[in-house]
C-alpha cells in the first residue's frame, strides 16, 4: 500500500510538470511565388502571371528594387509588358512575396523582363561621317523613321533618352579626338542601332 501511494504521488508530480510546459507553435512558411512566363525578353502586350501554391494568399510586388511588404502593390491580375515598367525604361525587375494570416511570409521571388516591339527605328545618319574637322564644321543628323527622337553623346558613352537631344545642326567646340554616338527612339518601337562617327577636331 505504501508503494502504491508513492507511485500515485509520483504520477501526479509528473503530470503537473507536463501540464506546466509551454507549448510553442511554429508558423508554416509559404512557398515563394512563381512567375509565368519566367523573366526574359517579350513582345509588348505579353501578360505576366504571379501565382502561389497556397490557396488564399495575397501577393505583393515591387518594380523599384525594394523588398515587397504588405504596403506595396497588391497583385490582382496579370501585369502587361511594358505597362509596369518605370517611365522610359525598356526593362523592369519584379520582386514578389506571398502573405497569408497564420503563415510565415514566403521568400522573395525575382524576375527581370525586357520589352521588344514589332518595329525598330532606323539607324540615324551622321554627316560628316567622321574624319578631320574643325570647330566650325556643322554636324547634321537625320533619321528616316517619322517622329523619332534623336539623342547623342560626345564622350563615348551609349546614348539614352537622358542624353543630349538633337534638335538642330551643331558644331563641336572641343578639340582633339571626339567620338559622336547617336541613337533614335520612338514610343512603342525598338530603339535604333547606335550610329558612330569618329572625329579629329582642330581649330580653323
Amino acid at each position: 500500500m505504501k508503494y502504491l501511494r508513492f507511485a500515485f504521488i509520483l504520477v501526479l508530480i509528473l503530470y503537473s510538470f507536463s501540464c506546466s510546459k509551454k507549448t510553442t507553435t511554429e508558423l508554416i512558411k509559404l512557398e515563394a511565388p512563381v512567375f509565368n512566363p519566367v523573366g526574359g525578353t517579350y513582345l509588348a502586350g505579353q501578360a505576366i502571371y504571379i501565382t502561389s501554391s497556397e490557396y488564399g494568399t495575397s501577393i505583393y510586388y515591387t518594380v523599384n528594387g525594394s523588398e515587397p511588404t504588405e504596403n506595396d502593390s497588391l497583385y490582382d491580375g496579370p501585369l502587361i509588358i511594358p505597362n509596369f515598367f518605370p517611365a522610359g525604361a525598356n526593362s523592369a525587375t519584379i520582386k514578389a512575396r506571398a502573405y497569408k494570416e497564420g503563415f510565415e511570409p514566403s521568400n522573395v521571388s525575382t524576375a527581370t523582363y525586357f520589352v521588344t516591339y514589332y518595329n525598330t527605328v532606323t539607324t540615324p545618319i551622321i554627316s560628316p561621317v567622321g574624319g578631320n574637322i574643325t570647330t566650325e564644321t556643322v554636324i547634321t543628323i537625320r533619321c528616316t523613321t517619322p517622329e523619332a527622337e534623336i539623342y547623342y553623346t560626345l564622350d563615348g558613352t551609349e546614348p539614352t533618352q537622358n542624353s543630349i537631344p538633337y534638335t538642330e545642326e551643331f558644331t563641336i567646340s572641343q578639340t582633339g579626338e571626339v567620338t559622336l554616338k547617336v541613337r533614335a527612339f520612338k514610343p512603342n518601337w525598338n530603339p535604333s542601332e547606335i550610329a558612330i562617327a569618329n572625329y579629329v577636331v582642330s581649330n580653323p
